[in-house]
């Protein structure tokens, strides 16, 4: 389903860094791009966010409105996807996961789990997050065409920007597989993001309906419901 994107451009130079970097030491690229995104200590004190977004995804005749409720310091995800097709919880909580569909829950696998797992350190909201928070654990690769992030020393996403530093595209594929493009930066209370964003050949594409950052997830209950 997914298409591949190959980028021509060529590599010439690149600088490695890392989180731990005060702000005056961070190299321009970094600073334009959280500059580009808004309050940089909204983005430290958060603890996650809520989204709420339109999402066309191919195999699915109309759209679907989409909630998350993402945890930015722990692997918890909820995301509620409904149309006239489907009604659906999913939800990771650290180690394990549940979907909730036509009123039946049932529990993932290893390996959904781990699918999840896989996606949630490279979400780019929550690299915003890391940079500003000087997460020691994260560390950054400048190229000519991208900004390269890593965590623990493994690859988690790469974010390109114009030259004001506005993200324009993300993936979470070294070779470009999983290329996202990325609209008009709109401002979502104190920080600005992209209005939608879409891959090439049509596939998927979402309008971002609201975008919240939030103190506390106290109120948001990841764990599977009994029977």
């Amino acid at each position: 389903m997914k298409k591949t994107l190959i980028f021509l451009l060529g590599t010439v130079m690149c600088w490695y860094g890392n989180g731990q970097e005060s702000n005056s030491e961070r190299p321009e690229r970094i600073d334009n791009l959280m500059q580009a995104v808004g309050d940089e200590n909204a983005w430290r004190t958060a603890r996650g966010f809520y989204m709420l977004e339109i999402a066309h995804v191919s195999r699915y005749k109309l759209p679907l409105v989409r909630e998350f409720w993402i945890d930015f310091e722990q692997p918890r995800i909820m995301m509620v996807s409904n149309n006239v097709e489907l009604n659906e919880i999913r939800v990771l909580n650290v180690d394990r996961g549940w979907t909730s569909k036509n009123n039946q829950v049932t529990a993932w696998d290893e390996q959904m789990v781990n699918g999840f797992r896989s996606f949630w350190p490279g979400i780019p909201t929550r690299i915003f997050h890391l940079i500003a928070s000087n997460d020691p654990h994260l560390t950054y690769e400048i190229k000519e065409d991208r900004i390269i992030f890593y965590i623990d020393g493994e690859f988690v996403v790469w974010i390109a920007t114009d030259p004001k530093g506005n993200p324009v595209a993300y993936g979470r594929s070294n070779n470009h597989a999983e290329t996202h493009f990325l609209g008009e930066m709109l401002p979502y209370g104190p920080v600005r993001l992209w209005k939608e964003a879409f891959e090439p050949g049509g596939q998927w594409g979402v309008l971002m309906a609201d975008y919240q950052l939030l103190p506390t997830l106290s109120n948001v209950s990841y764990s599977q419901p009994k029977d």
